[in-house]
């Protein structure tokens, strides 16, 4: 039984619920700011791009109300798909500043400073989960745990895999990830019935059925 992984094992964005979840959260927050950058957008140019369009919105939503932690946290999401890392960090930190309890503004900085900075962003990932209401909590944790597992602590991962599961028990991301880290811990059984879990909700995934075969 080998081990299975999908993009997210792999480090690349949240799949299944997960990105789901962070759809909404930025359509939600898009919109907290949007009756203000209407009013502000006034006779300008019009945007190039759809995409230019939501930035320039945000970023006058955030000239217009400079304490307002969710209209940053909104233009962060945009910085991340505009491909903006640096930009999006600052928003994410100054969304923190302004509001410590900002779980979502956590949960995106700690994946992006998974690489640049470890430790602080295990430290933002478990209080976003703690942050975060129920059936939200799960991906921060699988992101925790992926990082978790990347800095070769399994037992840890487990754990937060296993919190992962129990908040979203559908999630394909945090069942993959708790069988890869019990075959790491030498679960084999356990690892076993997590990789049939998965192929529950991923029945075409090759990779699964491969891990189950062997």
């Amino acid at each position: 039984m080998g081990s299975a992984r999908t993009d997210a094992r792999k480090g690349g964005p949240p799949t299944g619920l997960v990105a789901a979840v962070l759809t909404l959260t930025l359509i939600v927050l898009t919109l907290g700011g949007a009756v203000v950058a209407v009013k502000l957008r006034g006779d300008a140019a019009p945007p190039r791009t759809v995409e230019e369009g939501r930035l320039e919105q945000l970023e006058r939503a955030v000239a217009a109300d400079p304490e307002d932690d969710v209209a940053r946290t909104a233009l962060g999401i945009a910085y991340v798909e505009a491909g903006k890392t640096d930009r999006a960090i600052a928003a994410f930190e100054e969304a923190l500043r302004l509001n410590g309890d900002n779980w979502i503004a956590a949960y995106q900085l700690g994946m992006l400073l998974a690489q640049r900075d470890p430790d602080r962003a295990a430290e933002l990932l478990a209080g976003a989960a703690k942050g975060a209401p129920r059936m939200s909590k799960a991906g921060p944790l699988v992101a925790l745990g992926d990082l978790q597992m990347r800095l070769g602590d399994a037992e840890a991962a487990r754990d937060s895999y296993r919190r992962a599961v129990a908040d979203v028990p559908y999630l394909l991301d945090a069942h993959l990830g708790l069988a890869h880290a019990l075959e790491a811990l030498g679960d084999r059984k356990g690892a076993l019935r997590e990789y049939e879990q998965a192929l529950r909700f991923d029945p075409q995934n090759p990779e699964i059925a491969r891990a189950i075969e062997r």
